[in-house]
């Protein structure tokens, strides 16, 4: 059977459409497509014999261009998730500076590794923060406090008596609840620059989703 000349308005509207939304995800494409598609048969069956060639025109001028309908479905629609750039050289060298670089070259390399981190475009605001405030110098704290500890250590002195016994003086040394709150204190401090830097690690390779909106299916009820 030979296709009118307003059936094939609907085929060209439609793939104009098609054209103009190439860059839209493709499950959304599906759908709005079915969707005019549908809207437009239903007008049209309402028209005696389908609708002349003019009838037809005045349908789709109703619905609106295509370029129109693929703006606004593009106006937030929440878009497939970009694929992560590569992270480069910054990144790898903020991601070793940041744990190790206070204990490598104190407080400097710490520093640096702060630098490079709110340099990069890898991170967000919030991601970098946490890089930042947890733990501050990284291992440096860890180290130092592990080196005080050592200093000041429990001393003991043997000594004998004339019966040729010994004794063992020891003076100093924590209390045991101490030693806990030091233990634990030391634990935080050792451990959170590294979950801290695991963490920016793995956001290195998580997808950002770009801007978008919701589907515009307000002209299909028009």
């Amino acid at each position: 059977m030979t296709r009118s000349t307003a059936d094939r308005l609907v085929d060209d509207y439609l793939a104009e459409l098609d054209d103009e939304l190439a860059g839209a995800p493709a499950a959304r494409r599906r759908e709005l497509h079915g969707e005019l598609r549908a809207h437009i048969a239903q007008a049209r069956a309402e028209l005696p014999g389908g609708g002349t060639e003019a009838e037809v025109r005045s349908l789709l001028d109703r619905l609106g261009e295509p370029s129109e309908i693929a703006a606004d479905a593009y106006d937030g629609v929440p878009a497939e998730p970009a694929p992560p750039p590569r992270a480069g050289w910054m990144e790898g060298l903020a991601l070793v500076l940041l744990p190790i670089g206070g204990v490598v070259i104190p407080f400097v390399g710490w520093l640096a590794g702060v630098a490079l981190l709110w340099a990069s475009s890898r991170w967000t605001a919030r991601e970098k923060w946490i890089g930042t405030l947890v733990v501050p110098f990284g291992l440096m704290p860890a180290v130092m406090m592990f080196f005080i500890a050592g200093v000041q250590g429990e001393s003991c002195v043997s000594s004998s008596s004339d019966g040729g016994s010994v004794h063992t003086h020891c003076t100093g040394g924590p209390s045991t609840a101490t030693t806990v709150l030091w233990v634990a204190v030391f634990a935080v401090l050792l451990l959170a620059p590294v979950a801290s830097t695991i963490f920016l690690g793995r956001r290195l390779g998580a997808p950002r989703r770009r801007a978008g909106a919701a589907p515009a299916t307000a002209r299909l009820a028009g």
